[in-house]
């Protein structure tokens, strides 16, 4: 008996171990490139430290892709305003404008300018009654260049000449 016990253990024995066949197969695992995380910036504008006239320069070395302002159309002061710039990889960066109301010209156009070069143009005045003219470059190669605006030219976006 212990035979027939002996030679069944051995038979199942070896039934496993021929039915477990291992494939040791090594699989080359490539490293995931790591995926850009854009970043989100965002800089609100303080008024004590702003003159009459504010240029401020581009806020990254590369141009911006597109440029979009966002404000209230028809109640002033209620919304800040914001200037987005957003970059070709995906990262932004916003200006913000708060308690501050855009003027409109004598055609009842906001005087808020965009040009193809991504640089904004806003005039109007602080809740507190203070006038102020901001000029925002998304690209750098107008960093310290004036312009000369004009909401009425160009219609309806306004026209945007750079100085010499």
């Amino acid at each position: 008996m212990k035979k027939i016990i002996l030679f069944m253990l051995c038979a199942c024995v070896l039934f496993v171990s021929c039915k477990q066949k291992q494939t040791d197969e090594v699989v080359a695992s490539t490293p995931e490139p790591e995926v850009y995380q854009p970043t989100h910036l965002l800089k609100t504008v303080d008024y004590k430290l702003t003159k009459t006239y504010n240029y401020f320069a581009a806020p990254l070395n590369v141009a911006a892709k597109e440029v979009e302002v966002n404000y209230d159309v028809r109640e002033p002061y209620t919304k800040p305003i914001e200037v987005v710039y957003v970059y070709p990889n995906g990262d932004t960066f916003t200006y913000i404008l708060k308690d501050f109301g855009i003027w409109t010209n004598e055609n009842r156009r906001h005087r808020v300018v965009v040009d193809k070069d991504c640089t904004v143009w806003i005039q109007g005045q602080t809740k507190s009654g203070q006038f102020r003219e901001f000029v925002f470059y998304g690209n750098p190669q107008y960093n310290g260049k004036k312009i000369s605006p004009n909401s009425y030219r160009n219609l309806p976006e306004g026209e945007i000449v750079y100085c010499k």
